[in-house]
């Protein structure tokens, strides 16, 4: 989710990394994904080789709970690696936080429940450019925003036509990941 929304940013609003150079963003974005992406994968691949895991796809509602802890973790040290020795826009910040905390917050429901975090996640970033978009009245990511809702879409029912989630597990993780990014950013960014 954080390198997805990154890249996005960067294509349609790049001004959002401002004090960054701009030539310096892709840099920043692949330590994104090597701290978002790389090193959550590998974590996990280790848990299904220490077999907490059962499988890659973690699909029992006991297994999500340490993987979730992780990723967040790491998200976590990354936001607060990037704001204190880069000094990040507010805006770029708070979206850090979001998705750190979003995740967090999957965590505490995959304690009792299972949701779609594919869903949440792609429906976050979809609440990102939301409020983005309505905050700042920039139309210049309607487009994007449009190709983003339907991207968000067909995620969602892949996870249904793949019977990965029941409707109410994919529902559920969307509208919780639309809301909690959308409000985040549009209160606090």
């Amino acid at each position: 989710m954080a390198t997805y929304c990154s890249v996005l940013f960067y294509l349609v609003v790049p001004e959002i990394y401002s004090p960054i150079p701009l030539q310096s963003v892709p840099y920043f974005i692949g330590a994104i994904f090597m701290t978002t992406s790389v090193i959550p994968a590998m974590s996990i691949l280790f848990l299904k080789l220490t077999k907490r895991v059962s499988n890659l796809e973690i699909t029992k509602l006991e297994e999500r709970s340490l993987p979730f802890l992780s990723i967040g973790a790491f998200y976590g040290v990354t936001t607060y690696m990037f704001y204190t020795k880069m000094r990040l826009p507010i805006t770029l910040f708070v979206i850090m936080i979001a998705v750190t905390a979003m995740i967090f917050a999957i965590f505490l429901i995959s304690l009792k429940f299972k949701i779609s975090v594919h869903s949440a996640a792609v429906w976050g970033v979809a609440g990102l450019f939301s409020a983005f978009s309505i905050k700042y009245l920039s139309t210049d990511i309607i487009v994007p925003l449009a190709v983003l809702f339907l991207i968000a879409g067909l995620t969602t029912t892949s996870r249904l036509y793949l019977n990965r989630h029941t409707p109410g597990e994919s529902w559920t993780g969307a509208i919780f990941g639309f809301v909690f990014c959308f409000v985040a950013l549009f209160f606090f960014g």
